[in-house]
């Protein structure tokens, strides 16, 4: 569970830095309303294959 709170605010975190300034958006990424949306799901996608990935050593 701690893990895609790292990972929706890393998302939030990457969008605010690439110069996103909807408050909103940003917020419902983090409190997980966004978990359906593109950036979500790319990242969630992202975080099985790189754990699939430690997981084989």
């Amino acid at each position: 569970m701690e893990q895609i709170k790292e990972i929706r605010h890393a998302v939030a975190t990457a969008l605010e830095t690439r110069g996103l300034d909807n408050r909103e958006f940003l917020r419902q990424i983090r409190s997980g309303e966004q978990d359906d949306g593109p950036y979500m799901t790319g990242a969630l996608a992202c975080a099985a294959v790189l754990t699939k990935q430690s997981a084989r050593g």
